[in-house]
């Protein structure tokens, strides 16, 4: 079977087994079956345990083995030290899926890696969830496998597919705040210490699910997220994907050499490539939801520009303006044409530009409303509409407007309500009408600007580039470093390698300005006085020489000058997205700046400019602040860099070029470290 068959039985069993089984309520085992048939579930469900004969009114059976007829799914709810014999059981009886709720494993210690391993090679030729999990429910079929106090109240299935590795946080925190949003799930699966299905399966499963639309993948290991990353390479964004990845602190990535791989932390370069994949990420689960909740009605990055924006309160619109212009966010530069109709329907004491104050007469006439909307979107520069509400005792008028707008126009329509209503039914005319709702300014004018970072769009297939760190690893002296990527087209300075004694002459052939360094394999020289910048004749180069003489290495660069904005630029192996090149602003304060943003090789030229227009020292390039220039110059060089690393994979570890500097001159590499696989 492939993938999507393994995933299509695991998760729609026609018989499941409960091993481990009680007649206690308030334990955990005991609450499996309830919820099976509270669930609706239309199959057959076995007990397994030896010391009950019966179980919540069935037969219960001593072992997986003594079942008389076949068991899809087997959920196994027993200690550790019964694990195992019952995945020979399992094995024996060809059982062909599994949800294994028994923890101790990786999540524990050591010890406990083991243990999984051999867990793993025992369930091999199964498809289980797992250790350490909660199970899963396909609402859409029905199938509650697992006991949840927020999913016993759930009112049907809805079209959003939740895969956790965090079974409290999918099942009790995100699952509550979405079902009191009126947000419902086609499948929730928690797939624990994720030993045994992949989230690239599962995701697989999910682009082909006619339940699903959009799809929340909430990942605690690096590994799991590039799982999600990788599946979206392999087959294509067929469906919206959120990502909420726990653990975003800066661990490293374990391949750090130097700058470089030290700035490669785990969500940070996660984030970076997701978002180039279309990948929508978010940061907690309001955020995940908010997000859930707009690509569910269609919304996409396209929505996060164009906005145009009306209230009664100068002061609700003024306080999402602000929200907007701190996440990058701009209003709709409406039209001469669009002002000129808004004037025809407000009275003159009302301004016309956007976003639009249409004062408490909103209150007197709610009906102003539709016709400000209905001009708003004949302007070719609006996208969306933000609606901002406030409190009244009864806002179903106003709601059933808006909702007649949506329906009339098909126009991306989102309310942020800052307040309520003294009823129940306006939430309910916006819900059907399929219009998200944001109570806070802060989360929607969030949610749409990570909206409009994930606008990158990538083929299905594009494998990641070749290349995986090891351990060890051989370093280039600069010199070499510096001509080999000269000789790859990367834009480097004038320079001679010599000893000492021949700087002289290196100086008469370079001419002046100059930089003189030690030839070494080391970074941070600089640290250690063994670089001198910006010699400019000949008595600057005597003082300079006479310098040089006390360094302990005779073997010495020569370099014109070349003075200008510095970046960082770099590339290095991932063990699972391939090479990654970073770049971002650059110099001694490189790691404490930590601006920087990773792309996935290869990569087009829209991406790498996309890439450092988004960093501080890009956009410095790019806007041509206080007279900076060289942002296309600065381009090519990421693609020089970028086709030398492809080129050199496996055998080239790591590049890094810091600084690299901007200016007159173009852009070019004038320090340079690389690493190669020894």
């Amino acid at each position: 079977m492939n993938a999507v068959e393994r995933i299509d039985k695991l998760l729609n069993p026609r018989s499941i087994a409960i091993v481990g089984a009680s007649q206690a309520p308030n334990k955990l085992a005991g609450q499996l079956i309830p919820a099976l048939r509270e669930g609706g579930y239309q199959g057959v469900i076995y007990p397994v345990n030896p010391r009950y004969q019966e179980v919540a009114g069935l037969a219960c059976y001593a072992s997986v083995a003594q079942i008389p007829g076949e068991v899809d799914h087997c959920v196994i709810v027993v200690g550790k030290e019964r694990v195992p014999q019952v995945l020979e059981e399992c094995r024996a009886k060809r059982v062909p899926g599994a949800s294994i709720y028994t923890s101790g494993y990786a999540e524990a210690s050591a010890g406990g890696h083991e243990a999984q391993q051999t867990l793993e090679d025992l369930a091999r030729g199964m498809t289980f969830i797992g250790p350490n999990c909660m199970g899963f429910s396909n609402l859409a079929a029905r199938v509650m496998a697992a006991p949840s106090a927020v999913l016993k109240r759930a009112q049907g299935a809805g079209d959003v597919a939740l895969v956790s590795q965090s079974g409290g946080l999918a099942y009790a925190t995100i699952a509550y705040f979405a079902q009191r949003a009126g947000m419902g799930f086609s499948h929730i699966v928690n797939t624990g210490n994720s030993a045994g299905v992949s989230y690239g399966d599962l995701l697989e499963y999910m682009f082909q699910d006619p339940t699903t639309h959009v799809v929340l993948a909430v990942t605690e290991a690096e590994r799991a997220a590039c799982e999600v990353i990788d599946a979206v390479r392999r087959l294509g964004l067929r469906k919206p994907v959120v990502l909420l990845k726990l653990g975003r602190g800066q661990t490293g990535t374990r391949m750090a050499l130097s700058h470089t791989g030290s700035l490669a932390g785990d969500y940070r370069l996660v984030r970076d490539v997701a978002e180039q994949h279309g990948i929508v990420c978010a940061s907690d689960a309001d955020d995940a939801l908010g997000l859930c909740e707009l690509l569910r009605h269609g919304f996409d990055a396209g929505h996060a520009q164009g906005i145009a924006s009306l209230c009664i309160s100068g002061g609700n619109i003024t306080l999402f303006a602000d929200q907007a212009d701190a996440h990058g966010l701009r209003f709709a530069e409406l039209a001469p044409a669009t002002e000129a109709r808004l004037a025809e329907v407000l009275p003159d004491y009302i301004s016309v530009h956007n976003p639009i104050d249409i004062t408490a007469l909103g209150y007197e006439n709610p009906g102003l409303h539709a016709d400000v909307l209905n001009v708003l979107l004949t302007d070719p520069a609006v996208r969306t509409v933000v609606p901002i509400l406030t409190t009244l005792d009864d806002y179903t008028e106003v709601c059933g407007i808006l909702a007649g707008v949506r329906e009339r126009t098909g126009c991306g329509m989102a309310v942020l309500w800052s307040g309520g209503s003294y009823e129940t039914q306006s939430r309910e005319i916006l819900r059907e009408a399929g219009i998200p709702v944001f109570h806070s300014a802060t989360l929607l004018a969030g949610c749409l600007d990570r909206l409009r970072r994930a606008a990158g769009r990538r083929p299905a297939g594009d494998a990641p580039a070749a290349g995986k760190p090891g351990d060890a690893t051989q370093a280039m002296s600069e010199g070499a470093a510096l001509q080999w990527l000269g000789q790859r087209g990367v834009a480097v300075p004038a320079m001679r390698a010599c000893s000492r004694d021949g700087l002289a002459i290196a100086a008469r052939e370079l001419g002046y300005p100059l930089v003189i360094k030690a030839d070494s394999t080391e970074t941070h020289i600089s640290d250690q006085d063994n670089v001198i910048l910006n010699i400019r004749n000949d008595e600057e180069l005597a003082q300079a020489l006479a310098r040089v003489a006390q360094w302990q290495s005779d073997q010495v660069l020569a370099l014109r000058y070349l003075p200008g904005h510095e970046l960082v630029a770099g590339t290095f192996a991932h063990p699972q997205l391939g090479l990654v090149l970073m770049v971002g602003s650059g110099g001694q304060w490189v790691e404490l700046l930590k601006d920087v943003r990773f792309v996935a090789l290869p990569a087009s030229a829209d991406e790498l400019t996309d890439a450092l227009a988004s960093t501080l020292v890009g956009r410095a390039l790019r806007e041509g602040y206080r007279g900076a220039s060289g942002f296309e110059q600065a381009v090519q060089l990421l693609g020089a860099l970028a086709d030398a690393a492809l080129q050199a994979a496996p055998s080239v570890a790591q590049i890094e070029l810091n600084p690299v500097t901007v200016g007159k001159h173009g852009a070019a590499a004038v320090d340079a470290a690389i690493y190669l696989q020894a």
